[in-house]
């Protein structure tokens, strides 16, 4: 579960750390006091898109770090694999967010990509929030609920989606040689061009690097010439030069080795030294003799790197390894014995499409078998909810024969959900009948069938209460606990039938001085409870803190009762 949340320099938070727990956790707030702040914040810890806005005004940058404790071995077999290690079973996430764009993420201290943070933390938390209703309504995203319910669907699907690439990638070949006689003869004498200039260029594997540190050198003679000048000057060349000083020490060493051992040690390393003096003014005066520039071969390399780049701008790096080459080679072979290679392909092509239609209408067994499973839990969650005469269905079309099938990576399928709202009515799709309030007990109803399946430990729900109220919030507020049982729920809210049944209830207030305006948050106490709880149902007088006090109760009658 999510224990702790520290949040540093996030939109109105200047700093602040919150405690969470198992069970349901509930956070409410006047409007504006920075709820979805919070939400944000998770979401940054998490992976998602991060936003330089979100930095705390006058601050250069922001910080959210996540705990979570007894976390999915799964989680712990990532960590593994990318060598990071881990106390028990807790793992802290963090993103660091700064107002230049750098974005550092890490987990458990070690520096970690965003897509390897975004692989954990997608086993960790699923965050409902109101975008999601959005996503509901569109049909596309159906078949992808159904699939992560059904059992044995994502297997299915990862071999449906090999056998697709194969598929497509022999069609694509057969589409590129099969075209009309003028454009396969264009298209050879492109490729022979291209080969051509390759071979002909013969560029070798580090030449580019090898002209470029040789162009340095001719560009530097000058000052290498000069340089080179001087130090021999200063070894061989002058009066007082450095060999004539060496030689001159070692003579005087020599003349008092009878004195102690220890100058004639001191004698044989000077003798030493001026050996190597001496070879280093040699190798000097060698280089010297070199002509370190010559405005022709400058030239030559300024040609030979202007020919590099240009064939690095068409082709690319493949240029030079070889890759380009010997993938128009091949190209130009098969165009060449199209109409053999045309023949081969055309049955490839079918056979791979027998394999492809076979494997999609097992698929779609699958997806229907899941269809009628998926539909009746979704019609007694809805019963629960309040929508006794609604009727819901999966839609799908019939299969296809073969040669009428639109091929896709997810299969032949097309997947919809339908809905009747009241009793009598025609089912019909669900972006054309839902309500606000019906689309959030829909989406309600689709979380707890992903709770009762298991998965992922820790669920966040932010306003799914939109557009619901009266004896329905309660109904909400049950099915809410009812998650809460087997995961851990944190909930965003304004009803007070939701935050009546928390086990942890924290208050979000803003708060203002002269220089700035600063979101908090509070975890109440009992009485607290009781004030934000008659503050939510509409007012602060005796009556509604009673009412609180009552809702309190029921709330931990039905908590006791389950």
């Amino acid at each position: 579960m999510l224990s702790r949340l520290k949040i540093k320099n996030i939109a109105l938070i200047d700093e602040l750390e919150i405690s969470l727990g198992a069970g349901l956790g509930v956070l409410s707030g006047e409007t504006g006091a920075g709820k979805s702040i919070i939400v944000d914040s998770v979401n940054l810890a998490l992976g998602e898109r991060a936003d330089r806005e979100l930095i705390r005004s006058g601050q250069d940058r922001a910080v959210v770090e996540a705990w979570f404790e007894d976390v999915p071995k799964e989680v712990l077999q990532i960590l593994a694999d990318q060598e990071i290690e881990t106390d028990g079973s807790t793992v802290v996430l963090s993103r660091e967010l700064s107002a230049s764009g750098k974005n550092v993420c890490r987990i458990n201290g070690s520096l970690v990509t965003l897509a390897v943070l975004k692989q954990t933390s997608d086993l960790l938390v699923d965050i409902h929030g109101q975008h999601e209703h959005q996503s509901l309504l569109n049909e596309k995203n159906h078949i992808g609920m159904l699939d992560s319910f059904g059992e044995g669907i994502e297997q299915a699907k990862q071999k449906t989606q090999q056998l697709y690439r194969e598929f497509r990638a022999v069609k694509k070949r057969l589409l590129s040689i099969s075209g009309n006689e003028g454009d396969r003869e264009r298209r050879i004498d492109m490729l022979r061009f291209q080969i051509d200039e390759i071979q002909k260029a013969a560029v070798r594997a580090g030449e580019e690097e090898e002209l470029k540190q040789r162009k340095t050198l001719l560009n530097a003679a000058e000052r290498i010439a000069e340089a080179l000048s001087g130090a021999y000057g200063y070894l061989y060349d002058d009066d007082a030069n450095a060999l004539a000083m060496l030689k001159d020490a070692g003579l005087k060493l020599q003349g008092i080795e009878d004195v102690d051992n220890k100058f004639a040690e001191l004698s044989t390393k000077a003798d030493e030294a001026y050996y190597i003096v001496e070879e280093i003014a040699s190798s000097i005066s060698a280089e010297i003799s070199e002509n370190y520039f010559d405005a022709g071969e400058l030239e030559d390399i300024e040609q030979r790197l202007s020919l590099i780049s240009s064939l690095s701008r068409k082709y690319g790096d493949a240029a030079v390894d070889g890759g380009y080459i010997k993938k128009a080679e091949q190209e130009l072979e098969d165009l060449i014995g199209s109409e053999e290679l045309i023949a081969e392909l055309s049955a490839e092509l079918e056979k791979k499409k027998d394999l492809l239609y076979g494997q999609s209408c097992a698929l779609s067994e699958l997806r229907r078998k899941a269809a009628d499973e998926f539909s009746d839990k979704m019609q007694q969650q809805l019963c629960e909810l309040g929508m006794t005469g609604a009727v819901f269905k999966v839609n799908m079309l019939d299969i296809l024969p073969k040669e009428e099938c639109a091929f896709t990576a997810n299969g032949i399928d097309s997947v919809e959900f339908y809905i009747s709202a009241n009793r009598g009515e025609p089912a019909k799709p669900l972006r054309r009948v839902a309500s606000g309030g019906e689309v959030s007990r829909i989406m309600l109803a689709l979380k707890n069938i992903a709770a009762n399946e298991g998965g992922i430990p820790t669920m966040i729900f932010d306003e799914i209460d939109t557009g619901i109220s009266g004896r329905m919030a309660e109904v909400v507020a049950r099915k809410l606990r009812n998650i809460a049982q087997r995961r851990q729920v944190i909930c965003v809210t304004h009803l007070p039938q939701i935050a009546s049944m928390a086990d942890k209830h924290f208050r979000i207030s803003k708060s203002s001085n002269e220089r700035s305006t600063t979101t908090d948050v509070e975890e109440l106490t009992e009485n607290g409870r009781v004030g934000e709880i008659a503050r939510l149902a509409g007012g602060e007088s005796s009556v509604s803190f009673m009412h609180a006090r009552e809702m309190i109760q029921k709330a931990q009658e039905y908590k006791s009762s389950v």
